[in-house]
């Protein structure tokens, strides 16, 4: 099992998708979403196919949720295998 980065097919609000990847199989979705088209900040979160949603934080700037989703993958005891 193994994360890995996904382009952004939502229009442009995600700035990150990484997948949780286990034979093909996406097992978690991590995102870092934009709201600034709202007059928002950033939103951290990850996804299960099961529809399980866990928040990991709001940030007011991108540089911040980036880092912050990079975190959760570190401390994932699954290797990512994108940057």
């Amino acid at each position: 099992m193994h994360w890995t980065r996904r382009r952004d097919l939502e229009g442009g609000k995600e700035l990150g998708i990484w997948l949780l990847v286990d034979d093909g199989t996406v097992e978690k979705e991590l995102y870092v979403e934009s709201h600034e088209y709202r007059g928002g900040g950033f939103d951290v979160y990850t996804a299960t196919p099961d529809g399980e949603w866990t928040h990991e934080g709001e940030f007011e700037d991108a540089a911040a949720a980036v880092e912050r989703a990079l975190d959760v993958i570190g401390e994932s005891p699954h290797p990512s295998a994108t940057p």
